[in-house]
């Protein structure tokens, strides 16, 4: 390989030196060319997609992020006036999971770690508004972990001491979140959150929190409700939960029957959210258990009317009646009605629809008696929306497929047009070199003519050297020889 490569060298140095300056400078600049071309094309074709990988920044998070993209080489861009940032597909999972380990995400608040620098000659005022500062961050990261929240913020009321308990005056706090798109926090989280924020706070009450998001929409509004109400919103999430998974399971069943978008369940229940306890008592007079006996006896000269002594004896026995006392407290309500609607695509048949309904009713454990009802309804469906939302998905998936069967079609055009210039230079290499001029057959004939009669030449001039040496060495063998020779010939 080594020795190809120095050949193909020296065949470049030799050509070049036969070349026109003019000559010289066209290849280079062909060649400069067709180069930086090829490597554009093969750029572009193998650029990734790029995609968000935190949006809604601050400045100073946005700046904290970039340096660490540029720190660890990876290419990025900013969108929304820098708010937002993208990077190549593929990569953004990590970053995150990074960017959230090492906290350069909202780190623009100062937690615990500012008593971490000595701070002398500081005033008493000053270490409690870092303490404060410190305990509002060190919150806010806390909520921040929970998933559906991307930012928090949370603000602390710490009155001053009062000299009388009933000037006192109660500790605050407030906070807002900044959902992630598409999210929402159930009532529960945002209990969670107050929760988590009240014990974290001395003196500080649920009911004294409270918690907005982004938007303006008062998430902790509940809390500061009354029993009633609390339990009503209860009541009505517990009917909710009850009618969701009853539909759940209808549906689960006509899907895999009729199939994805061929019908529509609606589930109410009725239920009795009354609150009985009730305490009973019952007496088993058949089962009789001693409780006590008392017996006496007495002795004495009676004498009856034979005159014969007797002894006297009583006894007394309490029994205890066995009495059972049951109490039975209903606080979770019961099932009073059930009521299933369905409707179906049409093109069923009868003893499809009545085969679908007694299935149904297996499902949802059906109760004449209880007055439950179950209906199914064959209507045709309008279906242009999810069809055009199919034809959408279609489309992209299709734009998307096209976009890198381009981009490999570019990517693999490139290469073949660097092959080819490659080719053409070697080509044009192999032109310019001087080849020799084929000669004429005559030529070649008196070449080998030539060449026989040269080769009995030299054999004749080594023989005659022979025998002139053979002379000078053996004159009298040589006088001899030619005597014979002599005689021979005359006779």
């Amino acid at each position: 390989m080594v020795e190809f490569f120095r050949q193909f060298f020296k065949q470049i140095q030799s050509v070049l030196k036969k070349l026109n300056p003019t000559q010289k400078f066209v290849i280079f600049l062909v060649s400069i060319i067709s180069i930086v071309v090829i490597m554009l094309l093969m750029i572009w074709a193998s650029q990734k997609d790029y995609v968000v990988l935190f949006s809604n920044l601050d400045p100073k998070d946005a700046q904290a992020l970039i340096e660490k993209l540029e720190e660890k080489g990876i290419p990025y861009k900013l969108e929304t006036e820098g708010t937002a940032i993208l990077v190549p597909e593929g990569e953004e999972t990590g970053l995150r999971i990074e960017a959230n380990a090492e906290g350069i995400i909202s780190q623009a608040g100062v937690g615990y770690e500012i008593f971490d620098r000595p701070n002398l000659g500081i005033t008493d005022f000053i270490q409690k508004v870092n303490y404060r500062r410190a305990l509002q961050e060190e919150l806010a990261r806390t909520i921040r972990i929970i998933e559906n929240v991307e930012r928090a913020k949370v603000n602390i009321v710490l009155p001053e001491e009062a000299l009388f308990i009933e000037d006192q005056k109660e500790t605050t706090a407030s906070t807002v979140l900044t959902l992630r798109p598409g999210t929402e926090l159930t009532r529960e989280n945002v209990y969670s959150i107050a929760k988590t924020i009240a014990m974290s706070v001395e003196g500080l009450k649920v009911g004294n929190v409270s918690i907005i998001d982004s938007y303006g929409n008062d998430l902790s509004k509940e809390l500061n409700r009354d029993e009633v109400y609390l339990m009503t919103a209860n009541q009505i999430e517990i009917q909710n939960e009850i009618e969701s998974g009853f539909r759940r399971e209808i549906e689960s069943m006509l899907n895999r029957v009729l199939g994805p978008g061929k019908s529509v369940v609606r589930v109410t229940i009725e239920m009795d959210f009354k609150q009985i306890s009730t305490v009973s008592e019952r007496y088993e007079p058949g089962t009789q258990i001693v409780r006590s006996e008392d017996r006496s006896e007495s002795a004495g000269m009676v004498t009856d009317t034979l005159g014969t002594p007797s002894r006297g004896e009583s006894s007394i026995t309490n029994y205890e009646i066995d009495k059972i006392i049951e109490e039975i407290n209903d606080k979770y309500g019961k099932i009073e009605k059930i009521s299933v609607s369905v409707t179906v695509d049409t093109g069923r048949s009868q003893q499809e629809l009545n085969d679908l309904q007694n299935s149904i009713m297996a499902a949802i454990g059906y109760d004449e008696g209880r007055g439950d009802q179950v209906q199914i309804v064959e209507f045709p469906f309008d279906t242009t929306a999810r069809e055009a939302e199919e034809a959408r998905i279609r489309a992209e998936q299709r734009k998307e497929f096209i976009g890198k069967v381009i981009r490999y079609s570019i990517l693999s055009f490139a290469g073949i047009i660097f092959l080819v210039v490659l080719r053409s230079i070697f080509k044009s290499l192999d032109l310019l070199l001087p080849r020799p001029k084929p000669r004429p057959a005559i030529d070649i004939e008196a070449e080998a003519i030539e060449e026989e009669i040269s080769a009995e030449a030299q054999r004749r001039t080594q023989m005659l050297d022979q025998v002139s040496k053979f002379s000078r060495d053996k004159p009298e063998n040589v006088a001899s020889l030619l005597k014979t020779w002599l005689i021979e010939e005359r006779t």
